[in-house]
């Protein structure tokens, strides 16, 4: 075979090429140097991390005619011939293949004789926690007490299957899980030595991907490299490794935070019919979680996580509006969801449901005290006071048949709120000598029913034009309002638009530079976007169609209402009339006290008649 895979070709020859292991190679240097050689070494840690290839420098260094500070020169005969696999002195023993104490007790047989070429005998004993019970047994007399000349290196990942008998004997070494950016700059000496032509962020995914073992980190190297047509860049070190793109977990992450159940079925669907591990998909769902609670926690979050500008920023948009709770809440459901699949018969259905709980974003009695969940109570009042849903003046809260218009996230809380209180009030039975107190009302953060409506006055001329671009004033006063009504998820997408323009025909367009933005406002349910509909209509005074577009396709979207429209003027915020056509005739308005026939008039007078029995404030408009 004329091809060696990369993880061979580049295993560490010496001390000073093992990465990241210091502790461990001085302490062996040092035995060597100072000629203190031990009977028997037990070497422990996580896959990747150099247990193997340490013992293989240690037995060269140790039986080297001409070692070079403690390690070996690999020049000589007795370095060349371990190396080449000619000297039989030194043996590497799979023991997850040879267990049985028939293999040990050949160990024992072979330890007995002299060494035939170099100094020690030394025995090299991989996943030596396979070993059988009575092999161990075995093994225990000659580990303890064996021939002057003969060293046992027991290699584990599991030391804690090891008898209490023979870690007693060994000296033991921890192997630590090697560091991100120690992985990265391996793997870029590695290109830069091979040829391989790879981005920064290409290798450090990959380095990431490897979770702390190099040897993994150069095999999803190699793996890469063959994929590449070319220069390795992020996008093909993710198809390669078999990673969903990042836009899908952005996606993704947005409809739980959101509670969109249609988009979390969806994308769930997605992740099966493509063949991909769950298990693998929530950890990394879980690592974006865990960044959203760093850029919360952090005012320069960019030395404890690996994302570029752009990810911390759509970082900071997923996280506004939320609490640091409701995230650490979120990651121990996904992490309970993830340990559930190890059993699951059917992997789908219980990763559909645990993704759609995790979405609901209910306190588990068993996980959170009843001071927790009070404080969570609290909060959630409030912000359904914001919405006008429930009132504590009166006691009052909207009607059944109400509560699908006000959203099933509304919904679902309300009847949240009486499970929250029975089970608190179950908890609290079991206080003693506690007196009753009462509890104060919380504090409210805005009181949607006692804010009055805003008062806009009337732009500048618009010189005859039929699009009109909002000013900031404007636009802010939009946000505002939005905000007011407890819309802070959606809110943290739409204030990345940075133009807005109203357009003939009752729309209203709002242009983005992101196209993931835009992609996730697309794919929306009416359920979350109709109180931001309903936003919009009270600001202009009449329903208006969302129109989002990206920056590029803006004008293209504006020539083409110019062109539909010439010469109509469009009206300011809760103006009366609609359009002036091109001669300048303003459209006939009829009003209901004069008994319109018109239909379009009659459907936008039931609409308002709605809108003010939800919000709670009276429009009259027989005046």
């Amino acid at each position: 075979m004329s091809y060696m895979a990369l993880y061979r070709k580049w295993r560490p020859q010496t001390f000073d090429e093992v990465v990241e292991q210091e502790s461990v190679v001085n302490i062996l240097r040092n035995a060597v140097i100072q000629n203190r050689i031990a009977h028997a070494y037990l070497f422990s840690g996580t896959r990747g991390t150099g247990k193997t290839t340490l013992a293989k420098i240690f037995a060269r260094a140790v039986n080297c005619f001409h070692p070079v500070n403690g390690g070996p020169c690999n020049e000589c005969e007795i370095c060349r011939g371990i190396i080449d696999r000619r000297i039989l002195d030194v043996s590497e023993i799979d023991a997850a293949s040879n267990n049985g104490v028939d293999n040990v007790r050949s160990i024992i047989d072979d330890s007995m004789y002299a060494s035939t070429v170099a100094r020690y005998r030394v025995y090299i004993i991989d996943e030596a926690h396979m070993l059988s019970a009575a092999a161990f047994n075995a093994l225990l007399k000659t580990l303890e007490e064996p021939p002057e000349n003969v060293i046992f290196i027991l290699a584990t990942t599991e030391p804690n299957k090891l008898p209490v008998t023979v870690l007693s004997r060994c000296q033991r070494y921890e192997f630590k899980r090697i560091s991100r950016d120690g992985i990265a700059a391996r793997l870029r000496h590695i290109c830069d030595e091979s040829g391989i032509d790879a981005t920064d962020e290409a290798l450090m995914f990959l380095s990431e991907k490897a979770d702390g073992a190099l040897r993994d980190a150069i095999s999803l190297l190699d793996q890469t490299s063959a994929a590449s047509e070319g220069k390795i860049t992020l996008a093909v070190a993710r198809a390669a490794t078999g990673s969903l793109e990042r836009e899908f977990l952005w996606d993704f992450t947005a409809a739980i935070l959101n509670s969109d159940c249609r988009r979390l079925l969806e994308l769930s669907r997605r992740v099966f019919n493509e063949g991909r591990d769950p298990s693998v998909f929530l950890r990394e769902l879980i690592e974006i979680l865990r960044n959203m609670l760093v850029v919360m926690s952090v005012p320069d979050p960019s030395s404890l996580i690996y994302e570029d500008e752009q990810g911390i920023r759509q970082l900071k948009n997923l996280s506004k509006g939320l609490r640091v709770r409701e995230i650490s809440m979120l990651i121990r459901e996904l992490s309970g969801l993830d340990n559930n699949l190890k059993w699951a018969v059917s992997r789908q259905i219980v990763f559909e449901a645990g993704v759609l709980a995790a979405a609901d974003r209910r306190w588990k009695e068993e996980t959170a005290s009843v001071e927790t969940r009070l404080l969570e109570l609290e909060n959630r009042v409030a912000d359904l006071m914001e919405k006008g849903l429930v009132s504590l003046q009166s006691h009052e809260t909207i009607p059944v048949n109400d509560h699908a218009a006000a959203g099933q996230s509304d919904h679902e809380t309300v009847r949240e709120i009486s499970e929250i209180n029975g089970s608190a009030k179950a908890d609290q039975e079991k206080i003693e000598d506690v007196p009753a107190v009462d509890l104060p009302a919380p504090e409210l953060r805005r009181d949607a029913s006692a804010v009055p409506a805003p008062e806009y006055s009337a732009p500048s001329p618009h010189n005859g034009s039929a699009v009109r671009r909002l000013d900031k004033a404007e636009w802010d006063k939009i946000c505002d309002e939005m905000d007011h009504r407890g819309q802070a998820s959606m809110l943290a997408w739409y204030s990345e638009s940075t133009q807005q323009y109203e357009l003939p025909g009752d729309r209203f367009m709002m242009v983005f530079e992101e196209e993931m933005t835009v992609n996730i406002l697309k794919k929306s349910t009416p359920a979350n976007l109709k109180v931001v509909n309903e936003v919009i209509a009270s600001m202009f005074g009449r329903p208006m169609e969302q129109v989002i577009a990206l920056k590029e396709d803006a004008p293209v979207i504006i020539a083409e209402a110019e062109k539909a429209a010439p010469g109509a003027a469009v009206t300011a915020f809760g103006s009366a009339e609609r359009v002036e056509t091109a001669a300048g005739t303003p459209a006939a308005e009829k009003t209901a006290a004069e008994g319109s026939s018109d239909p379009g008039f009659d459907a936008g007078v039931r609409y308002f008649e709605n809108l003010s029995k939800k919000m709670n404030f009276k429009i009259d408009y027989k005046d």
